[in-house]
C-alpha cells in the first residue's frame, strides 16, 4: 500500500458512471505569516510558514470522470494546477495510462489569497482518489497539493496547524480551537487583479529574532485559547509583511480599526485582502460607517463572517 493511503489504491470507479466529486473549503488569508526554526538545529535555514484564518463558507468543488490515456481535459481551461494535481493523484495510484475530465465550481475570488488555486487543487485530489476507490490522508494530499502549485494552504488539515507552505508539512500542531472574531473583509486594491502568490519575496534570516517571538506568540495563544493575543499576533504579522511586500493603504486601514476598536488585523500575506477583527458580540450595523470609510479609500469591502464557535477548521 502506498504510503499515506487509507483505502485500496486500486483505480477503479467509485460508482457506475466513474464520477466522482471532491470538496474542500477555503481560508480569508493568515493570522500568521514568517520563518521557523527547528529548536534542536539553531544552525539550520529557516522554513516558510503560516497559520490560516478558515471560514465556514464551502469553497471549491471538483467534478471528476475517468477517462482512457493520459490527458486531463480540465474546465474551466486555466485551471492549469489542478490539472497537474489530477495527474500526480492519478500516477501516485498507479493509474499511469488513465486521465480524465475534470470540472471545477468555486464561489472564491482569485487573486485576492483566499486559497481559491489550493481549494481547486484539493477538491481535484479528493475527487480523483473517489474515483478510483481510494482515499487519501491529509499529509499525502499536502504533498500532492504542494508539486501540484509549488507552495500550497492547509485546507486539509482539521486543526490549526503551523504549515511550511513550500514543503507541503506540518510543523507544529496546536488543537482544534479557534477564537471567535467579527471580521469584516476589505480589498485593499480591488483594481489589481491580484497578485502572484510565487512572485512575493520570503523574508531574511535576519527577521529571525521576530518571528520566533511571534512563532512563539501565536503558539502560547492558541495554548491558552486568548483570542485578545491571537489578534495582536496577527496584526503584528501584518506589520513585518510591509518589509517585504507592502499592502495598499495598510496604514490607513490600521488607523480605520483602531478608530472602531477592532481587537486586531489579519491580512493575506500573497493578495490583497485584509480582516478587521472585532469582538464577536460587535453588532455588524455598527461597522456601516468603517464600509463607508473603506469604500472612501478605493477599497472594496466583501461582507462579514465570523469565526470560532460554529465554525470548523475541517475543509471536507
Amino acid at each position: 500500500m502506498a504510503p499515506g493511503l487509507t483505502d485500496a489504491p486500486a483505480c477503479k470507479p467509485a460508482s457506475g458512471t466513474g464520477l466522482a466529486i471532491g470538496r474542500a473549503g477555503r481560508h480569508h488569508g493568515e493570522i500568521l505569516q514568517g520563518l521557523w526554526w527547528p529548536q534542536s538545529q539553531a544552525a539550520t535555514h529557516p522554513v516558510p510558514c503560516l497559520v490560516t484564518l478558515p471560514v465556514a463558507d464551502a469553497g471549491s468543488e471538483a467534478h471528476f470522470r475517468l477517462a482512457p490515456g493520459r490527458q486531463i481535459e480540465v474546465h474551466p481551461a486555466g485551471k492549469v494546477k489542478s490539472a497537474r494535481a489530477a495527474r500526480l493523484a492519478l500516477d501516485a495510484l498507479g493509474a499511469t495510462a488513465t486521465g480524465g475530465v475534470l470540472r471545477l465550481h468555486s464561489p472564491i475570488p482569485t487573486g485576492l489569497g483566499m486559497g481559491s488555486s489550493t481549494s481547486d487543487v484539493l477538491a481535484t485530489l479528493r475527487a480523483v482518489y473517489a474515483a478510483c476507490g481510494a482515499r487519501a490522508d491529509s499529509a499525502l494530499l499536502a504533498e500532492l497539493a504542494v508539486r501540484a502549485e509549488v507552495a500550497s494552504d492547509p485546507l486539509m488539515f482539521d486543526s490549526v496547524v503551523l504549515f511550511a507552505q513550500r514543503e507541503g508539512r506540518v510543523l507544529e500542531h496546536w488543537g482544534h480551537w479557534m477564537p471567535e472574531f467579527l471580521v469584516l473583509s476589505i480589498d485593499t486594491d480591488p483594481r489589481s487583479g491580484g497578485r502572484d502568490t510565487l512572485t512575493l519575496p520570503v523574508p531574511g534570516d535576519d527577521m529571525r529574532a521576530r518571528y520566533t517571538e511571534l512563532v512563539e506568540r501565536a503558539r502560547a495563544a492558541f495554548r491558552s485559547r486568548d483570542a485578545g493575543e491571537i489578534a495582536t499576533v496577527a496584526t503584528h504579522s501584518a506589520e513585518l509583511h510591509q518589509i517585504t511586500a507592502p499592502m495598499r493603504g495598510f496604514n490607513s486601514l490600521c488607523a480605520l480599526a483602531a478608530a472602531r476598536d477592532a481587537l486586531g488585523l489579519q491580512i493575506s500575506h500573497s493578495g490583497t485582502i485584509a480582516g478587521m477583527l472585532f469582538h464577536p458580540e460587535t453588532d455588524p450595523a455598527d461597522l456601516t460607517p468603517l464600509i463607508c470609510q473603506a469604500q472612501e479609500l478605493h477599497m472594496a469591502p466583501m461582507g462579514m463572517f465570523r469565526t470560532g464557535r460554529g465554525t470548523s477548521c475541517d475543509s471536507t
